[in-house]
């Protein structure tokens, strides 16, 4: 199994980072994709994937931190991307929810960066909350630089949405919110083709029933895909199967 997104360098997980990293094997983990936010995780996540064979990184700046986006930011974050284990730029987007930098800045550093991930090759992966018109503004507006596949991280919004970027060829990751009792997310979920979903944990946020309030693990995966199959009707194994396809057609330098 896969977890295409998760936070291993993140305060809550740093001290135990190495442990869970170790152990992904004997709980059937094939790897893990670990995100960046800003600066020091984007160093930081790639230091965990060049450290070990199962970890893989994305370099990008949160909508959290567009307003730290600088050249120094910009360069290193190209450099970094030279490296064979970075595999996207993400996650990157708008977040309206907290406001933490101004909406004006989120969306042009959110335009940027979906350029510069198209110079450099690489998909993008997305954090988009209560934002989700001016996103398809921007995807809309970027069309031309959108050539290596779009993946809506822990996709929060609508079937109709969901149908719409999915004709589109973009790819949607489900993490624990699909296993809580009120989320009524089976909609959502059929509305995107098989081959376009992706399997995640967002650790150390977000566990997934019966394990909420713990801290998130990538162990917690096995839960995720057998939820997703259910939703899908479909076998474990084959879900299984599945997400590895998906996962693999997107994120091209991942070699299995």
């Amino acid at each position: 199994m896969i977890d295409s997104h998760l936070h291993l360098d993140d305060e809550k997980l740093k001290d135990s980072a190495d442990g869970i990293i170790r152990g992904l094997n004997e709980h059937s983990i094939e790897f893990v994709i670990n995100n960046s936010c800003n600066y020091e995780s984007m160093l930081n996540s790639v230091e965990l994937a060049d450290k070990y064979g199962n970890v893989y990184a994305t370099v990008g700046m949160h909508p959290h931190d567009s307003k730290f986006f600088d050249d120094t930011f910009r360069q290193t974050m190209k450099k970094l991307a030279s490296n064979d284990k970075v595999v996207a730029v993400g996650e990157i987007g708008l977040d309206y929810y907290y406001d933490l930098s101004d909406r004006q800045v989120q969306k042009d550093v959110f335009a940027e960066q979906i350029e510069i991930a198209d110079r450099l090759g690489l998909p993008i992966t997305l954090h988009i909350r209560d934002a989700y018109g001016d996103a398809a503004d921007i995807l809309t507006a970027q069309k031309n630089y959108l050539n290596n596949g779009v993946l809506w991280h822990c996709y929060s919004g609508s079937a109709e949405f969901a149908r719409q970027m999915a004709r589109k060829g973009h790819y949607f990751a489900f993490g624990g919110a699909i296993t809580f009792k009120n989320a009524h997310k089976e909609d959502v979920l059929q509305s995107v083709p098989f081959d376009r979903i992706l399997s995640e944990t967002d650790s150390p946020y977000m566990s997934p029933v019966p394990l909420r309030g713990t801290v998130n693990t990538p162990y917690n995966i096995p839960i995720i895909v057998a939820k997703i199959a259910e939703i899908y009707g479909k076998q474990t194994a084959e879900t299984e199967e599945q997400i590895r396809q998906n996962t693999l057609r997107l994120f091209k330098r991942i070699a299995r």
